[in-house]
């Protein structure tokens, strides 16, 4: 089944929610391991950024992405920060096997950006609601949307 991504009206004018969507369809188009992990998203993710003042929901159905503009229905996680952290989230590398974030001593030039994310967590400069609750919708979500293979 081919993935569906839509922005929905309203959604092209908001440079976050452009710049999310192309990630996702590129990723998923370049990676056919990315395509298990969108098919098995389901939920909706928040994504505010303070400093600019624009959010956008995207809504995760088994294979089918639509991204809105502004906060729609009642999310499952929230990220919230400063547009500069949001955009660090696709930094993130991934090993092949078992599909986690690397990092230790042996990855410490790819495990930068996620220390540097937990940084900013511990810091209060993103929140991240819904982690406890929800972290294999966060790191599905952070597979498809890392920008290494």
């Amino acid at each position: 089944m081919e993935p569906i991504i839509d922005l929905a009206p309203g959604a092209e004018e908001n440079p976050l929610a452009a710049l999310f969507g192309r990630l996702i369809r590129e990723h998923l188009a370049r990676d056919g391991r990315r395509a298990a992990d969108f098919r098995a998203l389901r939920g909706s993710v928040l994504v505010v950024a303070q400093d600019t003042g624009t959010s956008m929901t995207m809504r995760f159905d088994h294979g089918r992405l639509t991204i809105h503009d502004g906060a729609i229905g009642i999310p499952s996680v929230t990220f919230c920060g400063d547009e500069v952290a949001l955009q660090k989230l696709p930094d993130v590398a991934f090993h092949r096997w078992p599909s986690l974030p690397k990092v230790g001593v042996l990855h410490r030039r790819q495990s930068g950006p996620l220390r540097e994310l937990a940084r900013l967590v511990a810091s209060g400069e993103l929140k991240v609601y819904g982690l406890v609750a929800h972290p294999r919708l966060i790191l599905r979500l952070l597979r498809v949307l890392s920008r290494h293979v």
